[in-house]
């Protein structure tokens, strides 16, 4: 099992959700953040972006990432950065089941 953490545009999030969610990818979350980067906003010190999570199994990482990536590029400072972490424990809270 692996976490996909994505920081991506604002305007490219629905892009990537629906392609993720058409291959089947649909346990995902999103927080809207705020960050500090190579973007810079002359209005304010921060610009808003999109975090996306995902656990995932190890054999669906690449599909999941290259998803990602095709989506959420417009080839310019600020599109965002993506890692895949490995998990070692994960539980369903309610029934205390270890998956996978």
């Amino acid at each position: 099992m692996k976490l996909i953490t994505a920081i991506v545009r604002t305007t490219t999030l629905d892009t990537i959700v629906k392609s993720l969610e058409d291959a089947g990818i649909k346990e995902i979350t999103i927080s809207e953040i705020k960050g500090i980067g190579e973007q810079v906003q002359i209005c304010r010190p921060y610009t808003i972006h999109n975090k996306i999570e995902i656990f995932i199994p190890d054999e669906r990482v690449e599909e999941a990432v290259g998803m990602i990536l095709n989506n959420a590029s417009i080839g310019m400072a600020g599109d965002g950065i993506l890692a895949v972490t490995p998990v070692e424990q994960m539980y369903k809270i309610r029934t205390r089941e270890k998956i996978k």
